[in-house]
């Protein structure tokens, strides 16, 4: 779903050269980084050019407007490795000058030493925005894994060069000074939904449940199942639709089986029939669970869509979620790993159509008045100008 537009038309004015900011992650672009393609696309005064070590299949994206370390085979995974781990940018900061990048902006907490490499052959400032497990792991966990590895390497470079710290959520922020980045440099900055495209939804909606994300640990899909499987064995069997995929997925649907819950596994599918997955169900279930390693969620998209097309959610009390719900006016929250909770939460929905329809439309409002995508990615940009203010300033001084 690409929306990039040219310089002059709702942004910049006819004939101005919009400044380039690059947007960098170490994989470009896995298909559940919805999130990030659609707040670059909603850039006005910024143009983006996504770059990242390698290519993934994954979203679709602007070809002339991506630009990789690795362009694949041996030679490509050389160049990766030197990029990555001796900090030479070489062919991919040359590849990137010919669109005169104004600063990078890096998403997740393991891409930042490779995007500090990159900013600092630009002669360009850098932001760090992190988004959950990035902010949550253990150092642990971290060394487990090449790029984790990489992370602890570089982190202190990061926490003293970056110019800018961004958190998805005050959680998320918490924990990253609780990590040792520095107050004056950690913000916090909401992600926001397109509620143009996320339109209220005024139809009746069908007696089933919606879960939306990857089939990982802290998604908590497991307790959903179980909690519907409860429902099944009291006589109030509900239908539910899991949209998403990941390494967990045989044995959810083997759990399932063993239950006897009505469950669809659809894998990963397209946005607009995401939405309309949402736009059909009574409640939309996010029940997130801080995984063992200390994996969270930052703030998951899929509550502010849920919301913004005006159906209910049903969230745990973890780490950022109820920052982006109405407590008992938009969503319902329940405690993790609460099965029996998270069961009478979602019968209340599809019992009850009419708090369906109120819930729905409180929920509406406060995404319209928190998280439109055109004001936070206008909030995105006035950060883009004080980090290069604050650039210019140094390089007088």
């Amino acid at each position: 779903m690409s929306r990039l537009l040219p310089a002059g038309q709702d942004g910049a004015a006819a004939g101005e050269v919009r400044p380039t900011v690059v947007v960098y992650t170490l994989s470009v672009l896995e298909p559940s980084m919805t999130f990030i393609q659609s707040h670059a696309e909603a850039l006005r005064n910024y143009q983006p050019v996504f770059a990242g070590a390698h290519r993934v299949p994954g979203l679709p994206l602007p070809e002339d407007r991506v630009v990789t370390a690795s362009r694949g085979g041996v030679a490509g995974r050389a160049e990766e490795f030197l990029f990555r781990r001796m900090h030479f940018a070489g062919r991919l900061a040359r590849d990137l000058r010919r669109f005169r990048p104004a600063l990078v902006h890096a998403h997740f907490g393991q891409s930042g030493p490779s995007a500090l490499t990159l900013a600092e052959s630009l002669k360009v400032p850098l932001i760090v925005t992190f988004h959950g497990q990035d902010a949550t792991i253990t150092d642990e966990e971290l060394r487990s894994s090449w790029r984790g590895r990489e992370y602890l390497r570089g982190r202190q470079r990061v926490i003293r060069r970056a110019g800018l710290i961004i958190a998805v959520s005050d959680f998320i922020r918490k924990r990253l000074l609780a990590s040792g980045y520095p107050e004056a440099k950690v913000i916090t900055h909401r992600n926001g939904i397109d509620v143009r495209f996320f339109q209220f939804n005024r139809s009746l909606r069908e007696p089933a449940v919606v879960f939306v994300g990857r089939f990982v640990e802290k998604k908590g899909a497991e307790y959903l199942v179980r909690a519907l499987g409860e429902l099944r064995q009291a006589g109030a069997p509900i239908r539910a639709v899991f949209v998403g995929d990941g390494p967990l997925r045989p044995a959810l649907e083997k759990l399932a089986r063993d239950l006897a819950v009505d469950a669809s596994f659809t894998g990963f599918r397209p946005l607009a029939e995401v939405r309309d997955w949402i736009g059909r169900a009574a409640v939309v279930a996010v029940p997130s669970v801080t995984a063992a390693n200390g994996d969270s969620e930052g703030l998951p998209t899929v509550i502010l869509e849920a919301q913004a097309i005006g159906t209910p959610v049903v969230v745990t009390r973890h780490a950022g979620n109820a920052e982006g719900v109405v407590d008992g006016r938009s969503a319902l929250v329940v405690p993790e790993r609460d099965v029996q909770a998270l069961a009478a939460a979602i019968q209340l929905f599809i019992e009850h159509p009419a708090a369906v329809g109120a819930f729905g439309a409180a929920g509406r409002a406060f995404v319209e008045s928190n998280f439109d995508i055109a004001t936070q990615a206008a909030g995105l940009e006035r950060i883009y100008d004080r980090v290069q203010s604050v650039r210019r300033t140094e390089c007088l001084a």
